[in-house]
């Protein structure tokens, strides 16, 4: 549907004017004015046939400003209530984009797969795939992100990232791991679960002091010294579950920290995250009036 010519035939030129001034300051990245503009847009002409879009630009102002939840606000309200389902496709990926950058890694999914229909039609369908193989690889789960980006069409414009993406997740098992178990079970004898771990200055220290509180124990039992025996088997138990405990939590530290470091350097040298809603297709319905 094109109304880009009656549309603007209708539009007085301050009004005009003030899209295109936000448009300006939103290319500009000084988002916050550029709302000041849009709702400036919407005050003046609250039944426009553009407003929905407005709104839409608005919530992308809010995303790309780091206003996280004040999108989510606009992107969640505007896809209940708007008819467009071009417009609904773009919001609900906006929303779940929002959910992405928040860490809402199962809410952003949730999203996406009940909206899978919607964004198949509107040609979104790829973004939408290449946000969950994201969301996925950052929920740990490796094998449903392939599945993800092997579903990207090789002929769009993410297709090259998404291959790059598939080559660096297939690579996924070369992350340094520890066993949290192994390093428990050899803790059994202190200090080897953290020599383990390769964390030598603490595991000499582990079996240093359960050695030391292991002997003074057995020496205050040997000559009857109950109480102190006591107080002194006491302090060694603690000692010695917490050297297990410690080395089971380096463990789980290291693996988190590795996969951690994974994710940072895929996400630099690739990216982790799609620019959508598109900018530019937005600024162009804005300002052209095509649909």
């Amino acid at each position: 549907m094109t109304f880009g010519g009656q549309a603007a035939a209708r539009d007085e030129p301050r009004v005009a004017e003030s899209l295109r001034f936000g448009e300006q300051l939103y290319a500009e990245r000084d988002f916050y004015r550029a709302i000041t503009e849009y709702k400036r847009f919407l005050f003046e002409n609250p039944d426009s046939e553009k407003a929905a879009w407005v709104k839409l630009r608005i919530g992308q102002s809010y995303l790309e400003g780091g206003k996280l939840d004040a999108a989510g606000r606009v992107f969640g309200g505007l896809a209940a209530s708007v008819d467009d389902s071009r417009l609904r496709a773009w919001l609900i990926t906006g929303l779940a984009r929002v959910y992405y950058l928040q860490g809402r890694y199962a809410q952003s999914l949730d999203v996406l797969e009940n909206g899978d229909e919607l964004t198949s039609g509107h040609g979104v369908k790829n973004q939408s795939l290449y946000l969950q193989a994201c969301a996925h690889l950052k929920s740990g789960q490796t094998r449903l992100a392939r599945e993800k980006l092997e579903s990207i069409w090789s002929g769009h414009d993410l297709a090259e990232r998404a291959t790059r993406l598939l080559w660096e997740v297939e690579r996924a098992e070369e992350i340094p791991h520890k066993s949290p178990v192994v390093a428990g079970l050899l803790s059994i004898v202190p200090g080897l679960g953290h020599f383990y771990m390769e964390d030598y200055a603490v595991a000499i220290t582990a079996l240093t002091w359960n050695g030391l509180f292991g002997f003074a124990t057995y020496d205050a039992f040997r000559r009857s010294s109950y109480g102190v025996g006591a107080v002194l088997a006491a302090l060694e138990l603690f000692w010695y579950s917490g050297t297990i405990y410690g080395a089971v939590a380096e463990a789980h530290r290291y693996n988190r920290d590795a996969r951690k470091n994974y994710i940072e350097r895929l996400d630099e040298a690739i990216g982790l995250d799609v620019d959508f809603p598109d900018s530019r297709v937005v600024g162009g319905i804005l300002l052209e009036g095509e649909f």
